[in-house]
């Protein structure tokens, strides 16, 4: 799955870097693989509750997922209750952490880590 994603990430002619990851309380029942570049560039990420469920422990790289199903036989992640106050929390950059009350403006800011 995640060799499939990295396929895929090569097509995009990014010169970012890509995570591979999961949502721990995922929103579809089908597994699926995030494919989402480092600078979060993308007119999809409109709210809150969508940003923080890629820079927050709502998202799970692959790497994690795998080792805790090699040692474990399963993946527990964290609990719906705590996912939930997660996707939920004011907005702040995933490079310095900056609170953000509004998401232009956290879109803005983030043009200072990652220039086009």
């Amino acid at each position: 799955m995640k060799q499939k994603g990295q396929e895929i990430a090569r097509t995009c002619n990014s010169k970012f870097e890509f995570r591979y990851g999961f949502h721990v309380n995922p929103s579809m029942s089908q597994l699926h693989l995030h494919v989402i570049s480092e600078d979060l560039d993308s007119p999809y990420l409109k709210t809150k509750r969508h940003w923080n469920s890629f820079t927050t422990e709502h998202f799970v790289d692959f790497e994690d997922v795998y080792k805790e199903l090699i040692e474990n036989g399963k993946f527990v992640g964290i609990s719906s209750d705590e996912s939930k106050k997660l996707l939920n929390y004011d907005p702040r950059c995933h490079r310095c952490s900056q609170k953000f009350s509004r998401m232009p403006r956290l879109k803005s800011h983030i043009l200072l880590h990652f220039p086009k």
